[in-house]
């Protein structure tokens, strides 16, 4: 079992990366693994605020970023990056509103005990 601190601080992460990406300073895609990987960190990785972030991930997993990108070839990038410009054109909002949720939620969770 995590101890609370690191619980603590797990979840100002999970805040971080989700107020990163509402604010356009991190790739969303790149964001949403993030928060899906961090979900279970922070007691509840089944908690129903990470549903949409989990659907996204599964639609976009194929899509390469990071260091992934140095493995594939230029036309392929070319194709890939155009589709997640796409999909991201019609998720973007979804994603920008479900970051939200975690922060307003995971906000106060991470407020240590009075």
């Amino acid at each position: 079992m995590d101890s609370p601190k690191k619980t603590v601080a797990k979840r100002a992460e999970l805040v971080a990366v989700a107020t990163a990406m509402t604010a356009g300073a991190m790739n969303l895609i790149e964001g949403v693994r993030k928060i899906t990987a961090l979900r279970h960190d922070v007691e509840n990785p089944d908690d129903q605020i990470f549903m949409p972030i989990r659907v996204i991930e599964s639609e976009t997993d194929h899509f390469p970023i990071g260091t992934t990108r140095a493995h594939c070839a230029p036309d392929y990038l070319k194709r890939a990056d155009e589709e997640m410009e796409c999909y991201l054109a019609g998720a973007t909002a979804d994603i920008v509103a479900a970051c939200r949720e975690i922060v307003r939620t995971y906000s106060r969770a991470s407020l240590p005990p009075v």
